[in-house]
């Protein structure tokens, strides 16, 4: 281990890579989803005999370059951040987080190239054609993990923040998970089998990983910045535990419409809207740490960013609980409505949160001011103005696909009635989209141009009043 733990790189060197690595792929990832939106509202807009540009080559990149790569290297690079600041010591290994950093731009690589090519295994969210999956599982996940665990082992404190106990164990959730997703890459899982295995491991990558390190970050900056002590850390803790209990389960309300046994259609639509606990306890205690301290969230671009993460985790988690019904769940199947929920999870309440920690961190761990809190409110504002337009848009087409169906209206005519929200999907996902490349101006501006600050100055000014 002498190797890994040899200290020839400063302090934060592995969250600086991580987050200007997740930063890039963001980039990307909206980029590609330019080509997947006006697939969707004008079909014959880009040439159909180039493979690549064809939305079903398209949208794994997408999807991958959103999730694996800029969400993942996100909370990568606030690990490697906040588990040294709360345990009061350095990252195990800055040696091991470089290394696992560059790793997984090469893994992204690869990915772009095997899925944009058509290799790819079909499931959703487990794309990866071995040996990728493998790749993936050795090089990317567990090496997280190991330098996770080994700063929590090194700590020199006595108790561990809540935080903490989300890091731990969503850095063991998702090597599970995600090894359960590939299993039928290794054994022949096939029919039934195999599409349940894969929608819990769907289900899981969002339920046991991308939602409690958010919420995660969220206990952290969200007091940070604030200077209140966080409301309840029993409700943290009951947020926690609930959220292992019952997140890990409804996979097969996914398939509430397939040849499954009954009894696990009834226990994914129970603890489907038991979620409702985790969620209540996380935005309760997120709110309620705000007390008296609200005036903040129009100064500070950090605070802004997280806080409205956390008020998009509202409307995420009733859709989410109740969506799991029977009933409901029958009328917005295979509609756009899914769509707009999992880009609410995704991009709604993950992204944000996970946008207001580099713009506290990063210019932090660069000793820096931020270059500019006015490009800042303005990538702010495109993006939550898009995405709202985005979602709502996607939302009332899946409205009007359900109701076709409900009506047994042939479904080219429920493509027709929704071509004016796919247009509008498109139309306000390109705020989106142009919003990101000034996110990664601003903070290589940041690195290069930003005002120095000592140590222990805030690296990140709150913007005046009249902002």
């Amino acid at each position: 281990m002498s190797f890994w733990t040899k200290n020839d790189y400063a302090e934060g060197t592995a969250a600086k890579h991580f987050f200007f690595s997740a930063i890039v792929m963001l980039v990307i990832g909206t980029l590609l989803a330019i080509i997947t939106s006006f697939r969707l509202a004008w079909p014959d807009i880009m040439p159909n005999d180039i493979p690549w540009l064809h939305f079903g080559r398209v949208r794994p990149v997408h999807v991958h370059f959103v999730i694996f790569g800029w969400i993942f290297m996100a909370f990568a690079g606030a690990m490697c951040y906040i588990t040294p600041a709360l345990c009061k010591t350095k990252l195990w290994s800055e040696r091991l987080g470089v290394w696992n950093c560059w790793a997984w731009n090469v893994g992204m690589v690869v990915v772009f190239i095997t899925l944009i090519n058509g290799l790819t295994t079909g499931r959703e969210y487990q794309d990866l054609i071995w040996p990728v999956d493998i790749y993936v599982l050795l090089f990317i996940l567990l090496p997280l993990a190991v330098n996770v665990w080994m700063t929590m082992l090194n700590r020199r404190t006595e108790g561990l923040y809540v935080t903490l106990w989300f890091f731990g164990a969503a850095a063991l959730f998702i090597i599970l998970t995600y090894f359960i997703g590939a299993i039928p890459d290794f054994f022949p899982v096939t029919g039934l089998s195999e599409a349940y295995m894969t929608w819990w491991h769907a289900h899981n990558v969002l339920g046991l990983w991308i939602t409690p390190v958010s919420a995660a970050i969220a206990y952290y900056i969200i007091p940070k910045i604030s200077g209140n002590t966080l409301y309840s850390h029993k409700i943290g803790h009951l947020h926690f535990w609930s959220i292992v209990a019952f997140y890990s389960t409804p996979g097969a309300h996914h398939l509430m419409g397939a040849p499954i046994p009954e009894w696990l259609k009834s226990f994914a639509s129970v603890s489907g809207v038991l979620i409702m606990i985790p969620a209540l306890a996380f935005v309760v205690n997120m709110l309620m740490t705000m007390k008296d301290k609200w005036w903040m969230f129009t100064r500070n671009i950090s605070l802004q960013w997280a806080l409205t993460g956390v008020l998009f985790a509202i409307p995420l988690n009733i859709q989410g609980a109740f969506q799991q019904t029977r009933t409901l769940n029958w009328y917005i199947h295979g509609t756009h409505w899914i769509v707009a929920h999992a880009h609410l999870a995704l991009l709604g309440f993950s992204t944000f949160i996970e946008i207001g920690a580099i713009y506290y961190g990063l210019p932090k761990l660069l000793k820096r001011k931020l270059y500019s809190t006015k490009l800042a409110r303005i990538h702010f504002w495109m993006t939550a103005i898009g995405f709202l337009g985005f979602w709502i848009s996607l939302t009332g087409g899946g409205l009007v696909q359900g109701a076709a169906k409900v009506y047994e209206i042939p479904y080219i005519e429920s493509v027709i009635a929704t071509h004016p929200y796919m247009v509008g999907r498109a139309i306000f996902g390109l705020l989106i989209i142009f919003a990101q490349p000034l996110f990664l101006y601003n903070m290589v501006m940041t690195a290069r141009k930003g005002e120095r600050v000592e140590d222990d100055a805030p690296a990140l000014q709150p913007a005046p009043a009249t902002a």
